[in-house]
């Protein structure tokens, strides 16, 4: 059901136009009662992952270290050397991959066609079976062969690209020492000029920069001035940047900010961090101890979903180590990162940070925190000259896509997401919302045949009953929406559907789309203003100020279920785009599409002014579809054409 409500922002129309993937009415409430409750459970991604060390010689062995992290519902793993079996034991896991090339630094830089060998033998063998996302070209290199590592990512990026795997970034990992005055954070500057060099670089290739950050080691090294409360993430100071005006609670959050403002200063604004290395030791080392190192790393977990005040939105980080290792050489520290003992039990049992760290995994909290990469992709398939199901899986997963939407339960697209590690909202279709609501039984066998059947070989997150639900009732779902603050929803069942959701912990989802607002009223709702370009509009409210419609819009969502009493609820963009097309038709050119798309992605992972946190968004779709029906327009909102070449460049 689409619904649109016009609001004045003073002199200016604003145009709601929300489309809620949510049935109304006792039928469609009861579906959801009888079919998504059962889902509310399935876990979401996350932004933490473990480091996964082999300095041990009483270590398990590497398929039982996968299933280990499978169990535990850690999807991010990072390793210091392509180890064959620990590459062979990811295959089809789903797991997320840092990949190092470990002492090959001098010959990855020595000529194009050793990295070629190296890709050739170390990731294309595997990818995408197992999910590559980083190549860690170096970790904390220093002196000499810091000159190395520049030259070393072209080559190694040429070959990724040469090999059809541009999607996979390469980076370096550095020590924090890189970083010069960084009290305070926002006068942090590149101690050296290769580092200046790597970032400019790193932003022409959209990849990150992969940060190892030790609170840990900056306490020992200073405790006279650093406290042990503001390194571990404990309350009791609070420390002022003067220049920024930003406030830090934590040192975690003025080090990661002192690494963007050095990355601001070195013309490289927009290269997002990885945080490749956290941690805390449990024993030998001053301030190294089990309630230490639990405080340390439960407060990262709880904290990284939130960014840090300089860069809000979800901060994709992996805590060192999953296991104490006893072969690591120099300060005895070091053998003492892990969460778990090499038995596999979790450290001093029951009281120490693995314990801690384990009793949240089990529960689903580790991968309850959203993750950066928050954007999806939805499939539609309304075309008759499309690609095959399995052909559009892999586009998904050779562009870096992780995320699909599709409004059926199409067995061909299911069986092609087997083990893919693509996560999936499945659609109910309308026509069979009538039965699932008439009878338990009929749910019963409905998710059986399309859930049971795929799950968990298919990571499905959501079930969407029912999608744009066209009732006798076409009123507005919301009223007062403009200041979004003032939003709440005019519709009883729909109040019900969102205190439903509360209870079960499920998101809404809501089809966001700015297009149609801006269209409607391109007087008052400028282009700009939709498309997240900078202009003149700026909207106030109660504190938080808005300088795009998108923000504005979903933020009138929250406002709304604030009121409905269901204050804790997520939503979920579950439709998000713009129409490239046909001529002739107000805004839709394949300019603007680029534009609001591209803004789209650059976005969702800082959230919105109410809620700073990633936002988990699909855009719609990924293909024009020529059978679409109604207006022109809804043929052209594909990122790409049917015969997979893109409709204007998008990077993810």
């Amino acid at each position: 059901m689409e619904f649109k409500t016009a609001r004045m922002h003073g002199n200016q129309a604003y145009l709601n136009s929300v489309k809620m993937a949510a049935g109304q009415g006792v039928a469609s409430l009861l579906a959801v009662v009888l079919v998504i409750g059962g889902f509310s459970s399935i876990p979401t991604v996350q932004s933490i992952g473990v480091c996964y060390g082999v300095k041990g010689n009483d270590l398990p062995s590497r398929s039982e270290v996968v299933q280990m992290y499978k169990s535990k519902g850690i999807n991010g793993m990072r390793i210091y050397y392509p180890d064959t079996d620990a590459l062979n034991a990811l295959r089809n896991t789903g797991i997320n991959l840092i990949l190092d090339v470990a002492d090959k630094l001098p010959y990855l830089a020595a000529s194009p066609s050793n990295a070629d060998a190296w890709v050739r033998d170390n990731v294309k063998p595997y990818y995408p079976a197992v999910n590559i996302r980083y190549i860690t070209v170096g970790n904390e290199v220093e002196g000499g062969a810091t000159n190395s590592i520049l030259l070393a990512m072209r080559n190694v990026n040429a070959a990724l690209a040469s090999a059809g795997l541009g999607n996979i970034k390469a980076s370096t990992a550095v020590k924090y020492d890189v970083i010069a005055n960084s009290y305070p954070p926002s006068a942090g500057v590149f101690r050296d000029n290769y580092m200046r060099e790597i970032a400019r670089y790193l932003a022409s290739t959209n990849a990150p920069l992969l940060a190892n950050v030790y609170p840990y080691f900056a306490y020992r090294g200073n405790p006279r001035d650093i406290s042990l409360n503001y390194a571990t993430f404990q309350p009791g100071t609070t420390v002022k940047d003067p220049n920024s005006g930003l406030s830090y609670n934590n040192l975690f959050d003025a080090m990661m900010d002192a690494i963007y403002a050095a990355l601001e200063k070195a013309s490289a604004p927009n290269v997002r961090v990885v945080v490749a290395e956290s941690g805390w030791p449990s024993a030998e080392g001053f301030g190294a101890s089990m309630d230490n190192a639990k405080a340390y790393n439960q407060g990262l977990i709880n904290h990284v979903g939130r960014g840090t005040p300089k860069r809000p939105g979800a901060l994709e980080a992996f805590i060192f180590a999953m296991f104490n290792e006893n072969q690591k050489p120099d300060d005895p520290t070091e053998r003492h990162f892990g969460l778990f003992y090499p038995n596999k039990t979790p450290m001093a049992a029951g009281q120490g940070v693995a314990s801690v760290l384990a009793a949240a995994l089990v529960v689903g909290y580790f991968v309850s925190i959203p993750t950066v990469q928050s954007i999806g992709v939805c499939y539609g398939m309304k075309g008759n000259n499309l690609p095959s199901p399995s052909d559009v899986v892999k586009m998904y997963k050779n562009n870096g896509i992780n995320k699909m939407r599709i409004y059926d339960p199409n067995k061909a697209a299911l069986d092609a997401l087997r083990n893919s590690g693509i996560d999936l909202i499945l659609g109910v279709v309308n026509d069979d919302l009538p039965g699932i609501a008439g009878s338990l039984s009929t749910a019963e066998a409905w998710v059986e045949n399309n859930v049971k059947a795929y799950y968990p070989a298919v990571n499905i997150k959501y079930i969407t009953v029912g999608n744009e639900v066209s009732t006798v009732v076409q009123s507005n779902v919301t009223v007062n929406s403009y200041p979004p603050s003032n939003t709440e929803f005019n519709d009883g069942n729909t109040t019900e559907i969102a205190r439903y959701l509360e209870a079960t912990g499920a998101p809404l989802l809501a089809n966001v789309y700015t297009y149609f607002a801006h269209v409607e009223k391109p007087e008052d709702v400028s282009l700009n203003y939709a498309t997240f370009q900078p202009g003149p509009t700026t909207v106030y409210d109660n504190g938080f100020t808005y300088t795009n419609l998108f923000d504005a819009m979903v933020d009138a969502m929250y406002a709304a279920l604030e009121k409905a009493g269901a204050p804790n609820v997520k939503v979920v963009v579950s439709e998000s785009g713009w129409p490239s097309g046909p001529e002739g038709y107000p805004a839709a050119t394949v300019e603007n599409a680029r534009i609001y798309n591209q803004g789209l992605i650059n976005h969702v992972g800082m959230g919105t002014p109410r809620k700073k946190e990633a936002l988990e968004t699909y855009i719609f779709a990924m293909f024009n579809e020529n059978l679409k029906t109604g207006l022109e327009t809804e043929k052209h909102f594909g990122l790409f054409n049917p015969d997979t070449s893109p409709v204007y460049p998008i990077k993810f």
